[in-house]
């Protein structure tokens, strides 16, 4: 469990005095900011019904919950099955009271496949904590990964794979590959955020390092690159990319970057296009959660977990979009 004062603490440790505009969103529940146990938590989400927040983790692949109004963290799901186990996006769907979490088995130890990875989605029942389905992307594609989930409204499922430029659907519990393209494909890494537009006439994905963001037409399946006028990169420090995305109540798109967080306005309806403005934000940040309309920061160092380094803090930071 954390207190208010060490959540005041990791705010004053995550936030430097010259960042752009961190302020205090007013009268919003819980905290200001969370710290969290659990290490590396590359992906959240935020459940509006119980009012908790659930993070992955790069580190023992344990899917926590944070309560919002406390800050209490506890684990409500670990994998028993062999494996070496990292859990990365996560959605909610919240009327069907499920929880969709990425899950991929790191194999570099045990195989010479490429890619090592083999990648999952994890259903979790919100209620009970139980995982009720575990769906195979390489039901789809061989040795497909997982990076991040989304549902449309009718609940079907969407999933973005890193390794391969492959977009999944789930439907009815069977995996297909929904689209492929090489717009899809990364330079070191690839596909990761993934979110269907307000309209739900495409998703939008993002491509990590070159970082790209990428329209895929629901109708039809055309993939094609967004126009996004404005700085949509980040090169500071080394392997630096986009890594979270969330909508806004407005229709405001936020991205986080490793070390910045980019705010992209649709400028034609179908959001073929887009304008971008960027702000710095504290190094280490690999996802943007919004909790009913309020937008929160996930500082979970993947980078230095790539590197192998050891970083402080990991933390759930609230604030306000100029």
């Amino acid at each position: 469990a954390s207190t208010s004062e060490d959540a005041l603490l990791a705010a004053d440790a995550l936030l430097a005095a010259d960042a752009a505009p961190w302020v205090d969103a007013g009268p919003v529940p819980g905290l200001a900011a969370y710290p969290l146990v659990g290490r590396f938590p590359e992906g959240g989400a935020f459940d509006p019904v119980e009012g908790a927040f659930y993070v992955g983790s790069l580190d023992d692949g344990r899917v926590r919950r944070v309560d919002r109004a406390s800050g209490e963290e506890s684990v409500v799901f670990e994998e028993t099955a062999p494996g070496t186990w990292w859990t990365l996006g996560m959605h909610v769907d919240a009327a069907r009271r499920r929880l969709f979490v990425c899950a991929m088995d790191d194999q570099r130890e045990v195989t010479s496949e490429d890619p090592p990875y083999l990648g999952y989605v994890w259903e979790l029942d919100l209620t009970t904590g139980e995982r009720v389905a575990v769906h195979d992307l390489s039901d789809a594609q061989p040795r497909a990964t997982c990076t991040d989930v989304t549902t449309t409204r009718d609940g079907t499922l969407y999933v973005t794979d890193r390794e391969h430029p492959n977009v999944y659907r789930i439907t009815g519990g069977t995996v297909e590959l929904f689209a492929s393209d090489d717009l899809l494909a990364g330079g070191i890494v690839g596909l990761n955020a993934l979110v269907p537009t307000p309209d739900e006439e495409a998703l939008l994905a993002i491509v990590y390092l070159r970082s790209r963001l990428v329209r895929i037409d629901l109708a039809t399946r055309a993939v094609s690159d967004v126009e996004v006028d404005g700085d949509f990169s980040d090169l500071t420090p080394a392997l630096s990319g986009a890594d979270g995305m969330a909508f806004l109540p407005d229709g405001r798109l936020l991205v986080a970057f490793t070390s910045q967080l980019n705010t992209v306005t649709a400028t034609t309806a179908d959001w073929r296009a887009a304008r971008s403005s960027t702000v710095d934000v504290a190094e280490g940040m690999t996802d943007v959660i919004v909790a009913e309309g309020v937008p929160y920061l996930l500082n979970g160092q993947a980078v230095s977990f790539a590197l192998g380094r050891e970083p402080e803090p990991f933390a759930l930071v609230r604030f306000l979009v100029p």
